[in-house]
């Protein structure tokens, strides 16, 4: 029974590393084929310019957008984004309002 276990996990090793070596030889000669021959004005992975994200939530439901102030801005979804409030109010959207507090009746 242990000889089976032993088999197994060698088995299962050596198709993982096999699927190591392969992933990397292919990333490998991707990257070798990108780039150029001199290291000089070559941009490492960390170095490449970031797309900034849209910091505008919006629900198209009740046509309302949540600026990242609002309290509910984390919580919320959204099914459309925008880059800034202005965007927003141009497509028609309103931006989000407190909630009046109702007295309690007693």
């Amino acid at each position: 029974m242990f000889g089976f276990f032993i088999q197994m996990f060698l088995l299962c090793a050596g198709a993982f590393l096999a699927g190591v070596l392969l992933t990397w030889l292919s990333l490998r000669s991707r990257t070798a084929a990108s780039t150029p021959a001199s290291a000089e004005g070559r941009l490492s992975i960390m170095e490449e310019p970031v797309a900034l994200a849209p910091a505008i939530k919006a629900n198209s439901r009740t046509m309302m957008f949540h600026t990242p102030d609002s309290p509910y801005y984390k919580r919320m979804k959204g099914d459309a984004f925008f880059h800034s409030p202005e965007d927003a109010r141009r497509a028609g959207y309103t931006m989000w309002t407190p909630r009046p507090r109702v007295p309690a009746a007693s």
